[in-house]
């Protein structure tokens, strides 16, 4: 009786995760996923809609399950077996919390006698990711009672329900199973989950005429729903310049991009000052920007349904409304000579070699609407310097905690969504802090092009002020690794390209190719801290 119940109960809550909109799974496998893994599977086969991928190193499936919830926007479960392993999730557990993405980690655990008596593979999972996620709750699948099957079917779509509602973020369900594992596969018993159903609150806000006439609006990640349309025509109508970060996903030739830059050069003068600062979206990839606005104690509106997180402390008031919703309602009669001037600073003339050309160039020759996914450290910084969104403004990054750990399965994950090739841009120290990440490129075989900017180490360390720490600079924080790039590719059975200069991207992206490709170059790290010093003209 006691498998009947398992497998009863198992079965509710995948169909009760399935019926709530859940369609990606991704399994770590390990002897106690036996029931929920073979179950999910059986169900996988019965359903042409449901994704199910399995990745045995568990950090990496945590993060390969952060990039499919990121780009869907919707929940993705993560599936793993119990002890250490469930621990191996807390790095993308920890991202999808700050950065407000819907995982379900399903993790399944020991029996409560074999609790504290030195049981193998045997931890305290109760809560084990802490503040990191919304919700937690425990289900004992193997309790024949009915109550327990309609508090699972019930509490499962509560807490699907829960993730994506604001602020999102990540749950965990915990599931202690003790042996026998083995559910009844083949069963023919209909499940049936009783619906639950959310009414969606009204956002509104009181029509809003603004008094001010120089009105200028700061376009942060994006992590929501896309506002493009919107923001173009707001900024058309009533004249309001925008600064696009290159995460917000607004970013066009219209938008005022590599405002760090602008910033830095002395190019921002008091004639650039606004009245009024609308901010949409997360913390800026640029900190002088926010730095900017505080020092010049320029009013800031923070627009979004998870605004008011703001470590610089500068905000004025708070929209908790999405900016779709936000501009719909509201009006400006802004200065065009105002509007206009910022408008003028996308002509100002950039200097860019070394390894911003990387980005320079993908701005130019990628298929439209290409979605990249960007590493942390030099290349975000580079992108926002530098890319204009004239062909494509699908850029996402990890920039929730801003590590560098789970990159390349995150980037993986992405493009497991779509058959249309995409492009992850990432350096080799970051590469090599997620290279099992690559597996899942060789046994999905994922239209991904990796593009390695190789300066032999931690680039951005050298812009820092530990840089003139000369004796011990290169071992602490330069980290040269000395890493093959055409042997970690032959590794994973995966095609390898050298490039000697950035405009060689353009003869390679266009070659027709299946699945995943890595393509390298080279770089110096002193050449690239003077290239960056040049950049807007400076001489230092």
């Amino acid at each position: 009786m006691a498998n009947n119940a398992l497998t009863k109960n198992t079965k509710h809550l995948i169909k009760a995760l399935y019926e709530s909109g859940v369609k990606n799974f991704v399994v770590s496998p390990g002897s106690r996923t036996t029931p929920v893994a073979l179950l999910l599977a059986e169900y996988d086969r019965q359903n042409d809609d449901i994704n199910l991928y399995i990745d045995v190193d568990e950090r990496s499936a945590g993060f390969f399950a952060l990039g499919i919830a990121k780009k869907q926007q919707e929940p993705v479960v993560l599936l793993g077996t119990s002890g250490t392993a469930i621990t191996e999730y807390t790095s993308a557990v920890a991202e999808a919390h700050i950065s407000h993405v819907p995982l379900i980690v399903l993790s399944t655990d020991r029996p409560s006698e074999l609790q504290g008596n030195g049981a193998p593979q045997t931890l305290t999972q109760h809560q084990i990711f802490g503040e990191f996620t919304k919700n937690y709750v425990s289900f004992t699948l193997q309790d024949e009672h009915p109550d327990v099957t309609t508090y699972i079917d019930f509490m499962t779509q509560k807490l699907v329900h829960e993730s994506k509602i604001a602020p999102r973020g990540p749950l965990q369900i915990n599931l202690p199973l003790r042996k026998p594992l083995m559910p009844q596969l083949g069963d023919k018993e209909d499940i049936v989950v009783s619906s639950l159903t959310f009414a969606q609150p009204l956002k509104t806000i009181d029509m809003l005429k603004l008094s001010q006439t120089r009105v200028l609006i700061l376009a942060g990640p994006n992590e929501d729903a896309d506002y493009l349309p919107e923001l173009t025509e707001f900024s058309n109508r009533y004249h309001v310049p925008v600064i696009a970060d290159v995460l917000s996903r607004v970013r066009t030739q219209k938008t005022v991009y590599g405002i760090d830059a602008l910033l830095k050069s002395g190019m921002i003068t008091p004639n650039y000052r606004p009245e009024l600062v609308i901010r949409f979206g997360a913390t800026p990839v640029s900190a002088s920007v926010l730095q900017w606005l505080k020092s010049e104690n320029i009013p800031v509106w923070y627009v979004g349904l998870t605004a008011g997180s703001d470590h610089s402390r500068h905000t004025t008031r708070v929209f908790q409304i999405s900016p779709n919703e936000f501009l719909s309602q509201t009006t400006v009669t802004n200065n065009l000579e105002f509007y206009q001037l910022w408008q003028e600073l996308n002509a100002k003339s950039r200097q860019v070699t070394g390894e911003a050309s990387i980005s320079r160039t993908l701005d130019n020759i990628l298929p439209e609407q290409t979605t990249i996914f960007v590493a942390n450290s030099m290349a975000i910084r580079d992108m926002d310097d530098i890319f204009t969104g004239k062909l494509t403004q699908n850029i996402y990054a990890n920039r929730g905690a801003n590590g560098i750990d789970g990159i390349v399965s995150t980037a993986l994950g992405m493009s497991s969504t779509s058959s249309q090739r995409s492009v992850l841009l990432i350096g080799d120290l970051t590469l090599f802090h997620d290279m099992n990440g690559l597996m899942m490129a060789k046994q999905y075989q994922l239209p991904l092009d990796i593009v390695v900017v190789n300066n032999n180490g931690g680039g951005i360390f050298s812009f820092l002020p530990q840089a003139t720490a000369e004796l011990y600079f290169e071992t602490l924080f330069g980290t040269p690794l000395n890493l093959n790039m055409a042997k970690v590719a032959s590794l994973y059975d995966m095609p390898y390209v050298k490039i000697n200069q950035a405009q060689d991207l353009k003869t390679v992206i266009v070659a027709p190719i299946d699945g995943p490709r890595l393509i390298e170059f080279k770089s110096d790290r002193l050449s690239n801290v003077k290239a960056h010093h040049q950049l807007m003209g400076s001489n230092k």
